[in-house]
């Protein structure tokens, strides 16, 4: 008898164990929204809408509806031309990075959804310019780093040039963001863009480390601007009179060894 009671005891307990949920956050698991909302939606907008000719949308777009292929682009990305709806798109699309199996079964599923909503289910934007006056030459203190991001994020010309900044006012390390602002689509397209840069080199960057509204705001001011500004020579000034510092020196150490030479050598023939 006694063994029996110790038997269903233990049931009991492994059930509770194994098959009782512990919580109704485990039982549902990661929120797909949630995802979406953090990793896609600053690209392909809150509802899935997208902006016309930069981000495509997800809502009505029957490739959207094909649990494989959005999965395949979450984990791999996409470039190429595209055509969604009667437009063209050739915005590249990187790997969304940090999801685990789980997130990305939840934001697959999420995607699917919103291919089945209509285009026009909710116009309304997920990320907008701030009401904040937009200010070019702000914009380009921020870019250079001679005014710091409030986050503590690195200056942009620490990889990038753009319009009047160049050859030591700017980094090689990334691409010249001249055209960016047309690129993308004008001042929405780069507002969402630089609110979650969706770049494998740029996400582990800034993602502890966002830009304010108003940072974006004054950087989208510069880069509209910068197809419009001289660019630099391509002979550096500051690199030139560098150069110059270089000969005069070794010039001048040349004529100091000579000079420590000869007194040297007179040295050694006195004492003959």
């Amino acid at each position: 008898m006694g063994s029996l009671v110790v038997a269903g005891l233990l049931a009991i307990a492994i059930w509770f164990l194994l098959g009782y949920p512990t919580s109704s956050a485990a039982a549902q698991g990661p929120a797909g929204a949630e995802i979406y909302a953090t990793k896609c939606a600053s690209c392909h907008q809150a509802a899935g809408q997208g902006l016309p000719g930069t981000f495509p949308p997800l809502t009505g777009n029957p490739a959207a509806s094909d649990p494989d292929y959005v999965e395949t682009v979450i984990l791999e990305g996409r470039s190429g031309e595209l055509e969604v709806l009667g437009l063209r798109y050739d915005t590249a699309m990187p790997a969304v990075l940090g999801l685990g199996d789980d997130e990305v079964a939840a934001v697959v599923d999420y995607v699917v959804e919103l291919s089945g909503r209509s285009v026009d289910a909710d116009p309304t934007p997920a990320t907008t310019l701030p009401p904040t006056p937009p200010n070019a030459a702000t914009g380009k203190s921020l870019f250079i780093g001679s005014d710091r991001f409030e986050n503590g994020a690195a200056s942009c010309a620490s990889c990038h040039t753009a319009g009047s900044v160049g050859n030591l006012g700017g980094s090689s390390l990334g691409p010249d963001l001249t055209d960016v602002h047309e690129r993308l689509g004008g001042d929405a397209g780069l507002a969402a863009w630089l609110s979650n840069p969706p770049s494998q080199t740029m996400l582990p960057i800034f993602a502890d480390r966002p830009l304010t509204d108003e940072e974006r705001n004054h950087l989208t001011a510069f880069l509209s601007d910068a197809p419009a500004q001289d660019k630099p020579t391509s002979v550096d000034t500051m690199l030139l009179a560098g150069l110059a510092g270089v000969a005069v020196l070794l010039v001048g150490m040349a004529v100091a060894w000579r000079g420590m030479r000869q007194t040297y050598v007179s040295m050694l023939r006195s004492r003959r």
